[in-house]
């Protein structure tokens, strides 16, 4: 019985997503390609002013290993362990 429940919570953990920190908090996202977009809600699921901008950036991704993120850009990120810092900068 055991060798099954090993079994069903592999299959079952295939299926949960990609494990990402943003701001020292894990979650985990559907799909490999993570965007801006999506850290910043993660970070800020109610920005701090309409006029909020942000700086992300990352390490530990797929490819590129390690940088930044501007509006429009995406990351491939890791099954596990990518990390995002996302800082409200203010206006620009």
């Amino acid at each position: 019985m055991t060798e099954h429940t090993t079994a069903t919570a592999e299959q079952s953990h295939l299926h949960e997503g990609f494990d990402i920190v943003v701001n020292a908090q894990p979650h985990t996202v559907e799909s490999r390609t993570v965007t801006y977009e999506e850290v910043v809600k993660i970070a800020y699921p109610t920005p701090p002013s309409p006029d909020a901008r942000y700086t992300v950036t990352y390490r530990n991704a797929e490819k590129p290993k390690e940088g930044s993120l501007a509006p429009g850009q995406s990351v491939e990120v890791k099954k596990e362990g990518t990390i995002f810092n996302v800082k409200a900068t203010g206006r620009s």
